[in-house]
């Protein structure tokens, strides 16, 4: 298996790759997630953010792209309660159904970790959504 960043040109594949995670959240609370957003739109989304300047997409990939991982570095500024610091947020992780459990999940996690901790940045955020057992 190979890592690497994603590019605009895995962006069909990643929207395939993403369609069972955003079923998962539509089912579980369908007044938040849609489930019949248009690909071409999802495709779009996934470009821009792709090229966004703080964003950080991987790939895993055998023949082709089986996982992905999304992030994106922040600034955090002061507020009454937090010192400014530099943070990593991890937006989501998609596993094609066919190769879950074997540790790809892990391991774009892993070369996020050695990324965040390249640019300085010792916090990795996460939110992960009550319903989701796998994630936990």
């Amino acid at each position: 298996m190979n890592i690497r960043k994603a590019t605009v040109a895995d962006v069909p594949v990643l929207v395939v790759l993403n369609q069972s995670v955003q079923d998962m959240h539509a089912a579980a609370f369908p007044e938040r997630f849609r489930r019949d957003t248009p690909s071409a739109t999802v495709e779009q989304a996934f470009a821009d953010m792709i090229q966004a300047p703080s964003s950080y997409w991987l790939v895993a990939e055998e023949e082709q792209p089986i996982a992905f991982l999304s992030a994106e570095f922040r600034e955090r500024g002061e507020s009454w309660c937090a010192v400014a610091q530099r943070v990593c947020y991890l937006g989501g992780i998609a596993v094609a159904p066919h190769v879950r459990r074997q540790g790809i999940a892990r391991a774009l996690l892993t070369e996020l970790q050695r990324e965040a901790a390249a640019r300085g940045v010792t916090c990795i955020d996460l939110d992960v959504w009550a319903f989701n057992e796998q994630a936990r």
